[in-house]
């Protein structure tokens, strides 16, 4: 089932009404949830109890956006609209095979870890 997980969004009832017409749910992840994986999330499945990896959620200020089994086209859509609505959104991401088993921490510390190295990267 599709949905988008909604993590430090300021304008999450917006990107819900925006969402709603295309019956997408985007659930509000609290920093309570940061240590369960990716997947009981977006499953709605909260059995799972995965191992800390020791960094406080409280650090975590960035927004992040999840697409959960999102179809291409309405994924495309989703994007265009959160431009043409200004709203904004530090990091997007999709459920991947890979990420799935990652806690919302997890994700976070990866997509900072890529974003100063494409930083770095472009650097002069």
């Amino acid at each position: 089932m599709s949905k988008l997980l909604l993590i430090n969004i300021t304008d999450a009832d917006k990107i819900r009404r925006l969402v709603s017409p295309m019956n997408i749910p985007a659930e509000t992840v609290h920093p309570s949830d940061f240590d369960k994986t990716l997947v009981s999330l977006a499953s709605a499945r909260q059995k799972e109890t995965p191992v800390p990896i020791g960094t406080d959620a409280s650090i975590f200020k960035d927004s992040l956006l999840i697409f959960c089994d999102v179809p291409e086209k309405k994924f495309d859509k989703i994007l265009f609209k959160l431009r043409q609505s200004k709203i904004s959104v530090d990091y997007k991401a999709i459920l991947t095979p890979t990420n799935s088993k990652w806690t919302v921490k997890r994700l976070m510390l990866e997509l900072g870890r890529e974003h100063a190295a494409f930083i770095s990267m472009h650097k002069g």
